[in-house]
């Protein structure tokens, strides 16, 4: 069709209508990008009170920057018509691929995790989606989750909408929990509820009530028990069911606080099934300690292959190493959700009949939204302020560095050091510097970058990084530099920073490939390698010219990677692809071997003596190791929930997990993988850091803006 001008924008395809307006292709031809336009109905526009409320809550949500809500990238009025412009994701939504007949339950607890997530990162912020269907669940290619119309969610505390609103249609109100139909006030638990309708459907292609018109859906929400998939199902486990029917409990305080509460009891439930064939998932609650559990019985009975000089066994511990500067830590991923309490009640009594009847003529205020189609770029600036980058790192550089300690002997069960140490918002990564004299973490919503002092404990200094949303740091061997990946919440904005450490000056900023993650620099700090996350890339560059030399394609969505100390070896962390990449950086970066490294591999670390690598992964909980002299994996167990981070202790005993979800850090024994310890770090530890010494470790709380600091020398 003739595209049709509407203010800067080209409509060029229509890809769906419904009560709310509709969703337009368009290209923004200010920014020559493909966006997918939202035209809001022109009548109400004419509400003064609608108006105000659509661009207030409009801006709250273009904020979101969970990777799996789809971006807005403006919002405002063009000839009388309210709109959106987000951006154009290329994918099916769940409805369509539920044409085809239902998902495996671990395909659909998995897409519907990512689900989770983006609507854990609205109620933190405040605010409610309250159209959670399968409509706006659009699946990508790679089975990778967008959430859609973000831009009509409503505050948490309000009421259903006054507004009377035609066009409503019978697909929304599936979904919808029982206190949407009255104007009490809404939390977290109506997306709760309706995440359980779509579970429900998922699994057995069918909708969660027979209903198809509104009275006898209202009478379903209101008084009908929930499904049970596996009585239409045989492959659903029963356990299953249980968690759909709390789920989708009448009242809200009978349900799971939150959609991930209600997520992870789906995984509890497809593990405890028979036919489950991936190892179970630590679903335990943080607790002080925990001595010395039994080996793992998820793990390999082959450990301890050969190292290739035959002094060990990859599960025998490593002798203590000679003094070195260790590799500096990796740490930071997107952030995770600070954990609730669970409240079971007895199940509420059903509605009075009159009550169903006045609330009939409330019923058409319901929201509706068509979905949205797929994707390009973005134009989302975050900023920051600073303290001025000065105490402190004068003090650093002024005197000669002594030679590093001896490693301290790690222990099974550390203790906390004083209390939290206060940080700028959002501290999503730190990293130890190789004197081990202070720390920087990366602040994205800040914009900052603050440097630790690790004697005082306090933030000395704040470096403005002004490219863009910090999120990852690594070191240079000799700690005069620091490399600083950047990017923001539609990737329009993709860089790598460099910062003298001895000014805290930012010296270079080097424009990368989307979406750069966790880098590392080789050993004689002359290359810095950036897995690029929406590239399936590594990107090299120079670091005496701050210029791309080199580029290695690996798996799709690289979160991580690591360093051989002899520089021959790259491994990374590919999320979506399920595997750890061996690449021989002898040979252009080419990909030897792919080894599986659980459900969404994220952080990745070599042991201090180069023969093993450690990568956790973030959905199935748990840790695999990599014996580097035969590359194969040796040993596999259970670490602490959604684990983000891995960090060795440079006497490579033992190593340590940030675990997001799990609110800990476990404490993990190199040679049987047993977890000596799960000390609590926190509503949502993102990352860890260890001294070059090994006797403390430093995790990022993101959710209270903290450090938590961890004596591991005993």
């Amino acid at each position: 069709m003739t595209p049709r001008p509407f203010g800067p924008y080209e409509l060029v395809e229509l890809l769906g209508v419904g009560g709310m307006g509709e969703v337009w292709r368009a290209r923004d031809t200010r920014r020559d990008r493909w966006v997918a336009l939202k035209v809001l109905p022109e009548q109400l526009n004419g509400d003064r009170e609608f108006a105000s409320r659509f661009r207030r809550e409009s801006h709250v949500a273009a904020r979101l920057r969970e990777p799996h809500v789809v971006p807005i990238h403006d919002y405002g009025e063009i000839d009388g018509r309210l709109y959106i412009d987000m951006r154009l994701v290329d994918g099916r939504d769940l409805g369509k691929l539920l044409e085809d007949g239902p998902l495996a339950p671990a395909r659909a607890v998995a897409l519907l995790g990512q689900v989770a997530e983006a609507l854990q990162a609205a109620h933190d912020d405040g605010l409610v989606h309250r159209d959670v269907k399968p409509s706006n669940v659009l699946v990508t290619a790679s089975d990778f989750v967008y959430v859609v119309d973000f831009g009509i969610a409503r505050s948490v505390g309000s009421t259903s909408t006054s507004l009377t609103m035609t066009g409503a249609t019978v697909g929304t109100l599936d979904y919808m929990a029982p206190e949407r139909f009255t104007n009490q006030p809404l939390d977290g638990r109506v997306d709760v509820y309706s995440l359980a309708c779509v579970l429900a459907e998922a699994v057995t292609a069918r909708r969660p009530f027979r209903g198809t018109d509104l009275p006898s859906l209202l009478y379903a929400h209101l008084y009908t028990d929930p499904p049970r998939p596996s009585e239409m199902v045989p492959d659903v486990p029963p356990a299953l069911d249980e968690v759909v029917a709390r789920g989708m409990a009448k009242r809200p305080e009978d349900r799971f606080d939150t959609p991930g509460e209600l997520i992870a009891a789906a995984r509890a439930a497809l593990t405890a099934a028979p036919a489950a064939s991936r190892a179970p998932e630590t679903t335990r609650a943080p607790v002080a300690v925990a001595v010395t559990p039994p080996a793992p019985t998820g793990a390999p009975t082959e450990l301890g292959v050969v190292s290739g000089d035959g002094g060990h066994r990859s599960v025998d511990p490593l002798p203590t190493p000679p003094p070195a500067v260790p590799p500096p830590p990796g740490a930071w991923a997107p952030p995770g959700r600070p954990g609730r309490g669970r409240r079971r009640g007895r199940r509420a009594a059903v509605a009075a009949a009159v009550t169903a009847l006045l609330v009939v003529a409330g019923l058409l205020t319901v929201w509706l939204w068509p979905r949205d189609g797929d994707d390009d770029g973005g134009s989302t600036v975050a900023g920051g302020s600073s303290a001025p980058a000065t105490t402190g790192a004068e003090d650093r550089q002024e005197q000669p560095e002594p030679p590093p300690p001896a490693p301290e002997a790690s222990i099974a069960v550390p203790t906390a050091v004083g209390e939290p140490v206060p940080v700028p918002p959002t501290p999503g990564y730190l990293a130890v510097a190789p004197n081990g004299r202070y720390a920087y973490i990366a602040h994205r919503d800040a914009g900052v970058v603050s440097v630790l002092d690790t004697t005082s404990l306090r933030v000395n200094a704040t470096i403005r990084i002004d490219a863009g949303p910090p999120q990852f740091v690594t070191f240079s061997p000799a700690g005069d530099r620091a490399y600083i990946t950047v990017y923001n919440a539609d990737y329009s904005e993709n860089a790598v920073v460099f910062v003298d450490t001895a000014t805290n000056e930012v010296t270079d900023t080097v424009e990368v490939g989307l979406r750069p993650f966790a880098p590392a620099v080789s050993a004689d700090g002359a290359l810095l390698y950036i897995p690029l996350h929406n590239e399936g890339r590594v990107e090299v560059l120079d670091t005496a010219t701050a210029t791309e030399i080199a580029s290695y394609a690996v798996p799709p969505n690289p979160h991580w990677i690591a360093l051989s100390d002899d520089g021959t070896r790259g491994y990374t962390a590919n999320h979506e692809s399920d595997v750890l990449s061996v690449l021989d950086l002898t040979d252009d970066g080419r990909v030897l071997d792919t080894l599986p490294a659980g459900d969404s591999p994220h952080s990745v670390a070599v042991s201090p003596d180069g023969s093993r690598v450690a990568v956790v992964a973030f959905d199935s909980s748990d840790v695999h190791v990599v014996d580097t002299a035969t590359e194969q994996v040796v040993a596999r167990g259970p670490v602490g929930l959604r684990p983000q981070d891995v960090t060795w202790a440079p006497d490579g005993r033992r190593f340590y997990t940030a675990d997001v979800d799990g609110g800990t850090m476990s404490v993990v024994t190199a040679d049987t993988l047993a977890v000596t310890a799960s000390v609590p770090a926190g509503e949502s530890p993102t990352s860890v850091g260890v001294s070059p010494d090994g006797s403390r470790a430093y995790v990022t709380d993101l959710a209270t803006a903290t450090v938590r600091v961890f004596d591991l020398s005993g």
